[in-house]
């Protein structure tokens, strides 16, 4: 039997807030704030649940039909798109604060909100299923995979690999292009045995990559071409690299933080090292992923140190500032400890779950930093994945 809820609130997930009669937080994927809704649940717990809509019986005032006709279909790659674009932007903004006040236990200054690149056609990387050869993204929630042929994300050199392609046996490919180079890669999961796709399009499978084979493109950003991987992180497009390049610039020159020792942890293919990096006369690099360290040793100068281990097990040297840009699960203590140890008056930290961003805050302020300036990058729109990039200062 359906049940009726209003939905008061968006988690930092991305999911709906409301409650059931019995007093218990119920979660709903595809909700807006306002929507008075039908839904079936799906889980339960003692202290919460999860539900499906069933019916929309009144719509919140800032519900769209979704620009994507996937996400009728149930595709889960895009969360947010039944939201209007302020709605997005102010959900994003009141996640990232209700993150830092519950569990970094802090009263953020203002946060800034930085526009990222354009609300559609941005993506320049995508990971895809595969089903009967052809391209498919998952339902959210679930393993289930819809085909599709165009994606509203997706940058259009990636969107024509997603109508055109055919994948034969593949379980999974990662699409990579290089929007202002023209160039793009196909790697099949396990193997790329039978792809059918434009002639232009570099194909390769993870088979052969393991032996060597060339799996990369070069993108421009900052005025630099950098080598990426298949395998390597790298940010969403190279618009977005630059915002964050621009907003880490900014605030280490406001700051006036020296120029002798800089540290970039979690380095990647060396986005910050070969920007900012350049202000300092040396800089050590770290990063545990093989394909993104040998990209950072094809990108980088000869002044900046790489290291190639997880950051936890580098040992810490003394430095003005330390860059970090974690994963998805933050700094940790382990992370918080590393930099503690460098003894950095000034640290950058960019964060891409907001959650994370709230327990890292914690441990750094514990550690003996205070947060500056904060300011939240849209880098991912349509979706409820946020960039935020913040500057701590360490106190005496």
């Amino acid at each position: 039997m359906g049940k009726r809820v209003t939905i008061n609130d968006l988690a930092v997930g991305g999911e709906g807030v409301g409650r059931l009669e019995d007093g218990r937080a119920v979660f709903v994927v595809g909700s807006a704030v306002g929507d008075e809704l039908l839904i079936d649940l799906t889980e339960e717990k003692k202290r919460y649940a999860r539900g499906r809509i069933v019916e929309v019986l009144s719509p919140g005032e800032n519900r769209r039909d979704p620009p994507c006709p996937n996400v009728v279909k149930g595709c889960g790659g895009c969360d947010w798109q039944h939201l209007n674009q302020d709605a997005q932007i102010d959900a994003k903004l009141s996640i990232v604060a209700q993150s830092l006040e519950r569990l970094g236990s802090i009263s953020p200054p203002d946060i800034g909100y930085v526009s990222g690149p354009e609300e559609k056609n941005y993506r320049t990387t995508m990971r895809v299923g595969v089903v009967d050869g052809h391209a498919a993204l998952r339902k959210a929630r679930s393993n289930e995979l819809i085909q599709l042929e165009e994606c509203v994300v997706a940058h259009p050199m990636i969107e024509d690999i997603l109508a055109n392609g055919f994948f034969h046996t593949a379980s999974d490919v990662t699409i990579r292009v290089g929007s202002r180079t023209g160039d793009r890669l196909v790697m099949g999961e396990p193997v790329a045995d039978g792809f059918s796709l434009p002639d232009d399009v570099r194909v390769v499978g993870r088979n052969e990559a393991r032996k060597g084979a060339e799996a990369f493109v070069f993108e421009e950003a900052a005025g630099i071409e950098w080598r990426i991987s298949a395998q390597s992180f790298f940010q969403s497009s190279p618009e977005g690299a630059e915002s964050l390049i621009g907003l880490t610039a900014e605030w280490l020159s406001v700051q006036d933080v020296g120029e002798q020792v800089m540290v970039d942890l979690y380095a990647g293919v060396g986005l910050f090292s070969g920007t900012v990096g350049d202000w300092f006369e040396k800089v050590t690099a770290v990063e545990s992923s093989k394909s993104a360290t040998r990209d950072a040793q094809h990108n980088l100068g000869s002044h900046v140190s790489i290291h190639q281990l997880e950051v936890e097990k580098w040992t810490p040297e003394l430095a003005d500032v330390v860059i970090a840009d974690p994963p998805r699960s933050g700094l940790r203590a382990s992370g918080v400890e590393v930099i503690r140890l460098t003894e950095a008056p000034h640290v950058v930290l960019i964060s891409c779950d907001a959650g994370a961003l709230g327990r890292d805050a914690r441990l750094l302020t514990a550690a003996g930093y205070e947060l500056d300036q904060i300011d939240v990058l849209d880098m991912f729109p349509q979706t409820s994945h946020v960039e935020v990039v913040s500057g701590w200062i360490r106190q005496a």
